[in-house]
């Protein structure tokens, strides 16, 4: 059916599912021609819709158009309509947005407004600039708020972060909730801020009586884990009532991530007896588990598992463990036959874990493939010392002449050799002397 011929409600419609600022703008034109003029309502509506399209298109050009028809057309005296506008200006040309915010009638400002403005602010660099803004602010909800502390957690402003907290839980009339709590303990985590600041939070949690559903409870765990109060994580888990795949996976990744990988392995076994089906961070950490501590045939079974009952698909991490797991317990044909079949482009860190392996065993017939794909890749400075492990994989060879091309390779990257410690925690003096990138936080499962 042509554009023409349809209604205004059917246009309205279209226009809510138009993603193309184009056909967006034409859509707006045709309902504002069929639409009668006592219906007002539809109006903002049509409005704040057309405007989606040209905020993902991210154009200033295009939004500063349609501004200049809603001014025109007394648009901005609707309160969705301005906080729209606002946010579309915000994510373009945030001093554009301030323009726009002094230009809003008064009686359209209302705080859902003002809070786009702050959240526009807080998007800019200018962080103290969003803290007057914010201080300023006659009205605040509880958006307000959780939009000022994610600012300083952000910034890496833990201590002012935590300084308005406290100010909003003792001073002002807006009582946190649960989402601001878990933003809380996310920085506090993320910063790997002490202990006490987890209890004190946790003290806050129990008095003002929250339940501990996914995201919070999960958020605990992880803040406790962090900080390494294992046992204070374990009793947070042991309370929630109904755990969920969320609350067993920041468990387990804590207790991996802490070198408990038998307790790892066994809440994972205890997780699957109960059915709560895994995911691929909980299969990362618990394969994790299994390569710290030697266990090949658990971390085959859990690997087998992963892709037979919970049809889940092996990405990088899965594989990096099992290549991992069976080069440091020297079965190098199968740690090579994990690589050979996995079905995305192995990276410099797993070259690198079956590399080292095979100096370790001296198996040089393995490593030669391997050191020419690993050559291949774009290695960073980070990884330099890769070249010297295949430097000296040839020297152990004898092959002289490799390992002068290998240091004239390393010249005509200009890498910096830079050798330091090694991420990857082994027993052999010889392989902690190859700095590699750090492998995956496995304790970070907290949703966001």
């Amino acid at each position: 059916m042509s554009l023409t011929h349809l209604t205004a409600g059917e246009l309205l419609s279209a226009l809510y599912r138009a993603t193309c600022p184009s056909s967006a703008l034409h859509l707006y034109s045709l309902f504002r021609l069929r639409l009668c003029p006592s219906d007002s309502c539809s109006v903002w509506r049509a409005a704040v819709l057309a405007l989606k399209p040209l905020s993902a298109a991210a154009s200033l050009p295009l939004i500063s158009h349609f501004h200049g028809h809603l001014l025109r057309s007394n648009l901005l005296a609707y309160p969705h309509v301005a906080s729209s506008l606002l946010r579309s200006y915000s994510l373009v040309s945030p001093h554009a947005a301030h323009q726009l915010f002094d230009q809003i009638p008064v009686s359209a400002c209302n705080l859902y407004v003002v809070n786009v403005m702050l959240s526009s602010l807080c998007r800019s660099s200018d962080v103290d600039s969003a803290r007057s803004f914010f201080d300023d602010m006659s009205d605040k909800d509880i958006v307000s708020c959780s939009t000022m502390l994610a600012c300083y957690f952000s910034r890496g402003r833990h201590a002012d972060g935590l300084a308005l907290f406290r100010t909003m839980t003792f001073t002002r009339g807006v009582a946190p909730d649960c989402v601001m709590i878990v933003t809380l303990l996310t920085a506090c985590a993320s910063a790997g801020l002490l202990p006490p600041f987890c209890r004190a939070i946790h003290g806050y949690v129990v008095r003002r009586g929250f339940v501990f559903d996914m995201h919070l409870g999960t958020s605990l765990i992880d803040c406790y884990a962090k900080a390494g109060r294992l046992d204070y994580a374990s009793r947070v888990f042991a309370q929630i009532p109904e755990k969920n795949v969320m609350h067993y996976t920041a468990m387990i990744c804590g207790l991996a991530a802490h070198l408990h990988n038998y307790e790892a392995v066994q809440l994972f076994e205890e997780m699957c007896e109960i059915r709560v089906h895994p995911n691929e961070m909980t299969f990362t950490a618990v394969l994790s588990a299994c390569g710290q501590v030697g266990l090949v045939e658990k971390g085959r079974e859990f690997f087998r598992l992963m892709v037979d009952r919970y049809g889940l698909e092996p990405n990088i991490h899965h594989y990096g463990c099992m290549v991992d797991l069976f080069a440091k317990a020297g079965q190098l044909e199968d740690a090579y036959e994990v690589i050979k079949t996995m079905k995305v482009e192995p990276n410099v860190i797993i070259w690198t874990s079956l590399l080292v392996a095979c100096k370790m065993y001296k198996n040089f017939d393995i490593a030669v493939e391997g050191m020419e794909r690993a050559l291949a890749l774009e290695i960073s400075d980070e990884n330099a010392g890769l070249y010297m492990l295949i430097s000296d994989l040839y020297a152990m060879v004898g092959r002289w002449d490799d390992v002068v091309k290998v240091r004239k390779l390393i010249e005509e990257r200009n890498v910096k050799k830079n050798r330091g410690s090694s991420s990857i925690k082994v027993d052999n003096p010889a392989v902690s002397e190859y700095k590699m990138v750090e492998s995956p936080d496995l304790s970070s499962t907290v949703v966001r």
